[in-house]
């Protein structure tokens, strides 16, 4: 997993507690991108660095594959550690694949060219996305996305095609935000992703075995 752009593995503490709670058993490693928690913003807008804390990213990929050629292995991005894991993804050679990749608000552009990430990714993209999101929203549009565009990311509307609606296909599911989630302490916000109540009973599923994913429709 991938925190947002403060940086920081202890964000995720209520993610990887609410997985473990689902009975997610298997290892799960957050990924910090080693900068202090002061340079969010910095963190966001410097597109040099990213590009190469993605490299070390996919290098990590690699050598998880490599070492557990049979296992699943799932890349979970948080916000602008959503943006992160695409960058990251696109830089993994063409014969080493993930099983499942799941990006939650992410700050990335609505209109990403997905081709090469989605060859990348052997059962599909998951995007959690929530219009109330003013994070990834309003946000994005003043300081920008992670790949640069001051544009609302596609954790606020979801990934969009040429004429501004959802983008369908067989490898891309997109999930909104609903008011049923209140009751796992979301709502509606960029905070709700952080909560352990959330990421145990709508995140987790989507974690499991490829046979028991939960499947949304819009």
């Amino acid at each position: 997993m991938i925190p947002g752009i403060d940086g920081q593995a202890s964000r995720l503490s209520g993610a990887y507690q609410g997985l473990r709670d689902a009975g997610i058993d298997g290892y799960i490693e957050i990924i910090p991108w080693g900068t202090s928690r002061w340079q969010a913003l910095q963190n966001l807008m410097d597109l040099p660095a990213n590009k190469k804390r993605a490299e070390k990213i996919a290098t990590r990929l690699i050598e998880l594959r490599q070492e557990h050629p049979d296992q699943l292995l799932t890349l979970i991005g948080f916000s602008g550690g959503g943006g992160l894991a695409i960058l990251s993804v696109e830089d993994l050679p063409d014969d080493v694949l993930l099983d499942r990749i799941i990006l939650v608000a992410a700050a990335i552009s609505n209109d990403y060219d997905l081709s090469k990430v989605l060859g990348h990714c052997k059962d599909r993209l998951i995007n959690f996305y929530s219009g109330q999101d003013l994070i990834v929203g309003l946000g994005t549009e003043l300081f920008g996305t992670i790949d640069r565009k001051k544009t609302i990311s596609a954790g606020h509307s979801g990934f969009l095609d040429a004429d501004g609606r959802l983008r369908r296909s067989e490898k891309l599911v997109q999930i909104p935000w609903t008011p049923a989630w209140t009751q796992y302490g979301h709502h509606g916000g960029h905070i709700g992703y952080l909560s352990r109540s959330w990421a145990r009973h709508v995140l987790a599923p989507q974690v499991g075995p490829l046979l028991e994913m939960t499947h949304y429709s819009n």
